[in-house]
């Protein structure tokens, strides 16, 4: 087995995390640090470690989603103390880690798991999984911008793919506009950029699907863990 993988399924990181930890000389076999990605291992016989702690495969994986309130940063642990989503999962066992974040202010679907092949999949932007927003954004967009989202807007991280922009409603006194928008990239703070490009900054924005998986009634601030078939729709995409 390659060494990333075997690392990824004992819940460490996602794999690409883990290949990144590789590559920095965080894991070691038989007590040899190895660089290099790809490395094979016997996972019989040989004796891994990643950032100085033994690696030994999960017997169960878990799965879960949480609806994100605004507020909580994506990530495992903040070095000044902010509240961060594990906060929300803390009963849970600590191997969890969230799948890709979503920015400290966005609401919405965050998909939780120990599994790094589940993650790698979900991750790989070669997969081109979409993903749906609700924007709430400043003023009402022409169709002019609105066709410019369509064809893809340029952002600091490059022009964006083509994206699925539909109008839902204008407040009455027309000083905001909700949209649905379906994407299927992972560049930083992507909607917000896209929004901000064409002259149209978000106030609100709530992520409600992700390939086949929404958010549906899911309260604020709690979790659910994913059925049988719901994981394997997810790795089938």
């Amino acid at each position: 087995m390659r060494l990333e993988k075997y690392i990824a399924t004992s819940g460490i990181a996602s794999r690409r995390a883990v290949k990144k930890g590789i590559r920095a000389g965080l894991g070691t076999v038989n007590g040899e640090t190895i660089f290099v990605p790809g490395h094979p291992i016997d996972v019989e016989t040989d004796t891994v470690a990643f950032d100085g702690k033994p690696v030994e495969p999960l017997m169960e994986h878990l799965y879960l989603m949480l609806n994100k309130p605004a507020g909580y940063l994506t990530t495992r642990r903040d070095e000044r103390g902010r509240p961060t989503v594990m906060h929300l999962v803390g009963d849970l066992p600590d191997s969890i880690y969230p799948v890709g974040r979503l920015d400290l202010e966005t609401e919405g679907l965050l998909l939780f798991t120990n599994d790094g092949n589940f993650a790698y999949r979900l991750l790989h932007p070669s997969h081109e999984i979409e993903k749906t927003y609700l924007a709430w954004v400043k003023g009402g967009p022409n169709g002019t911008a609105i066709q410019q989202l369509r064809q893809g807007v340029r952002i600091p991280s490059g022009k964006t793919a083509p994206a699925k922009v539909k109008r839902l409603k204008t407040s009455r006194d027309e000083a905001s506009t909700q949209f649905e928008v379906v994407i299927h990239e992972g560049k930083k703070r992507q909607v917000r950029l896209m929004f901000k490009a064409v002259g149209h900054p978000v106030i609100r924005l709530k992520r409600t699907r992700i390939g086949n998986l929404r958010l549906g009634s899911l309260r604020q601030g709690a979790y659910r863990f994913l059925a049988a078939s719901e994981v394997k729709a997810l790795m089938e995409l």
